[in-house]
């Protein structure tokens, strides 16, 4: 009798070790894309918050948005992340998932790319700035939002989505903060135009102030 227990433990713990293997095996891959995926993106929010970080630091009110959103964007993300082994693997590997979070990235990026040259520009005012930040404020907090809506998805709430539920949602996501930063890259070359713009005209000013000197 004691035999036969013997026999039937070792089967038991045998299955249990393939059972075990075969989730690592499902699991394994699924983790490696989640880091490698996590890495890139909060590679690049760690680097801009830490170079917004100093500039605040520094003095430079403009790039508190940056440090903002930067640090609320790698939140998100890790959540998202965190959550993929709750869907399906058509769902974590869409690549529209990995755009959106890329777009919004680059809408943190050209902000903080922008508002450096705006703000070291002697030909715009300082009411100027405030105002190009202040929209600058309300775009990035609407692309936030988007990235805000991803994370639904892995939601107790949303776990009865099916496949193609989530995937729609995911285009609407898409085309959504595409649509945020071809507004948010719009509204950078206008500035850039208006300061351009502005360069010239007292260009031409102190040219013509030469001008009626030597008359």
């Amino acid at each position: 009798m004691n035999k036969k227990i013997g026999i039937l433990s070792l089967a038991l713990l045998g299955l249990s070790v393939t059972q075990a293997s075969a989730q690592l095996v499902v699991t394994a891959p699924v983790l490696e894309v989640q880091s490698g995926v996590q890495t890139g993106l909060q590679g690049t929010m760690k680097a801009l918050s830490s170079a917004a970080n100093k500039l605040v630091s520094a003095g430079v009110k403009e790039q508190e948005l940056t440090k903002m959103f930067s640090e609320k964007n790698m939140l998100m993300a890790k959540n998202w992340y965190d959550g993929l082994l709750s869907i399906s693997s058509a769902v974590r590997d869409y690549r529209r998932v990995k755009n959106i979070f890329e777009k919004q990235t680059q809408i943190i990026q050209q902000y903080s790319s922008a508002i450096e040259v705006l703000r070291k520009s002697p030909f715009i005012k300082p009411q100027q700035l405030a105002d190009m930040t202040t929209m600058y404020g309300k775009m990035l907090l609407e692309s936030s939002n988007t990235i805000g809506d991803l994370q639904t998805i892995v939601s107790p709430a949303m776990l009865k989505m099916t496949d193609a539920e989530r995937m729609r949602f995911i285009d609407q996501l898409d085309k959504k903060i595409t649509d945020q930063s071809g507004l948010v890259n719009y509204y950078t070359q206008r500035n850039l135009m208006m300061m351009r713009v502005a360069k010239e005209q007292a260009q031409d000013l102190e040219s013509l102030k030469n001008l009626m000197s030597k008359r």
